[in-house]
């Protein structure tokens, strides 16, 4: 799997270079960048650079913002698997609690033989099933 993840990538690389080398004269020409909001009086001009560069600074801020988001991400799994360690220690302690008073209750004399009167009824019932009526 590697080494079709590496060839896959080498081919989408030397596409990329090919597209570069073939439109050179549009990637190495300096443009300036204006923004303008309609206000009077108020305008900017960004230097001109190539648009080589354009597309590298634009690249970069994409890798930022999907980094920051899954960064983000990871913080909300976490924050999600922390709660759920916890509601599951109170639950667990719970559990311990539910079972030491099981216990309590099965050493109970008279508990304990009312339990096994439903367990020796329980298959009794079971054994007789009804007679289907035609």
């Amino acid at each position: 799997m590697k080494t079709i993840k590496l060839l896959f990538w080498l081919i989408i690389l030397a596409l990329l270079g090919t597209l570069m080398y073939q439109n050179q004269a549009y990637f190495m020409t300096p443009t300036a960048l204006t923004i303008d909001l309609k206000i009077p009086g108020w305008s900017w001009v960004i230097p001109p650079i190539q648009n080589v560069a354009y597309f590298g600074i634009c690249f970069l801020l994409g890798l930022i913002l999907a980094g920051i988001k899954g960064l983000l991400a990871v913080f909300y799994l976490k924050k999600q698997i922390k709660n759920g360690n916890k509601t599951i220690a109170s639950l667990q302690t719970e559990i311990n609690s539910l079972k030491t008073e099981l216990d309590v209750f099965k050493h109970d004399p008279y508990i304990k033989k009312e339990i096994e009167n439903r367990a020796d009824v329980a298959p009794a019932l079971q054994e007789s099933p009804p007679e289907k009526v035609r």
